[in-house]
């Protein structure tokens, strides 16, 4: 009995901590922040989805007593239910074949968990325009209140030789309203992503590892993927008010699918028989490059771009087939 529950209170209490390190306001403590999905996840991939989703409770437990009921609530939506709910989706497999001697298996596509992945942030912008509807005031209000007092307790860090002009100080506050909500749905979601892929690589690394680890070549995406997107893109750009808000907001999370699958693409062909590793390295290191250089943001847009392509004309596949 302890040997099984004795891992899942040991993930529960570090996840929990690493999530109230925020409380010391350091870099350091927003990176432990960062990274308090990752025992949650360790624990789900390694011992199985209900073992994750116990910890997840003891963890909010945990945060509840040392914080308050919001903090865990926090604690739970935003770093339990996700890594439960894709660890689940992740060790979903069924026969390869009706031969009951074989086990081999086949496990959950790449390209669905990376759907279940986009679903979490876009369910979440959906209900937060329904709670703040609901509320009277508008998502989009809300938004304009706390980024508009933000920037009014920045006005100092605008000041000096290096100060933007007003207009341009003004057309950045209302970039910034109009794309918050979109922008942090998307960096939930690579939170989401970057400790489920670290766990998985963590367990792996020591065989502990329930299913192989996915690759990302194999990344397929449903035939229904673009039509979310397009319906988002349509809202945003005919409606006004609340629907073309969240249309506008919508639009970069629901491009994550076709992001990731680009990036599978870029390995499908660095893993060609020319060994084209350096491809790998070029787009890695422009990625990284494009949050402090934002003239080479245009990476991601033609990543998104190259997904949206290879949806339709399947270039992973081809790739493979003239491979062998």
């Amino acid at each position: 009995m302890w040997s099984r529950w004795l891992p899942i209170g040991a993930a529960a209490i570090a996840s929990a901590l690493m999530y109230l390190s925020t409380i010391l306001g350091s870099l350091g403590a927003i990176l432990l922040a960062f990274l308090s999905p990752l025992p949650l996840f360790a624990i789900a991939l390694g011992r199985g989805w209900i073992a994750g989703l116990a910890a997840a409770l003891v963890g909010s437990a945990i945060v509840l007593f040392a914080a308050n009921g919001l903090a865990a609530l926090f604690f739970l939506v935003f770093c339990g239910l996700p890594a439960a709910l894709l660890a689940r989706q992740a060790l979903l497999a069924r026969p390869l074949n009706e031969d009951q001697e074989k086990t081999d298996l086949e496990w959950f596509p790449p390209g669905m968990l990376a759907m279940w992945l986009t679903a979490i942030p876009a369910t979440g912008l959906l209900t937060a325009i329904v709670i703040a509807g609901l509320q009277g005031e508008g998502l989009e209000a809300i938004v304009r209140m706390e980024v508009e007092a933000l920037f009014e307790t920045m006005g100092t860090a605008f000041e000096g030789p290096l100060a933007l002009p007003p207009e341009q100080l003004a057309a950045a506050r209302e970039l910034t309203i109009a794309v918050f909500p979109g922008v942090a749905g998307l960096q939930w979601a690579a939170m989401i992503l970057v400790n489920g892929l670290l766990a998985q690589g963590v367990l792996a690394r020591f065989s502990a590892n329930l299913r192989p680890s996915p690759d990302m070549r194999d990344i397929r995406l449903p035939n229904w993927a673009p039509f979310p997107l397009a319906i988002a893109a349509l809202l945003a750009a005919v409606t006004d008010g609340t629907l073309g808000y969240l249309g506008w907001n919508a639009v970069p999370i629901l491009c994550l699918p076709f992001f990731l699958s680009g990036l599978g693409l870029i390995h499908a062909l660095a893993a060609t028989l020319n060994g084209k590793r350096w491809l790998l390295h070029v787009t890695y290191t422009l990625m990284i490059l494009s949050f402090v250089l934002p003239v080479l943001q245009f990476v991601w847009l033609l990543l998104v771009f190259a997904g949206l392509v290879d949806h339709w004309a399947d270039l992973k596949g081809r790739i493979a087939r003239n491979s062998n």
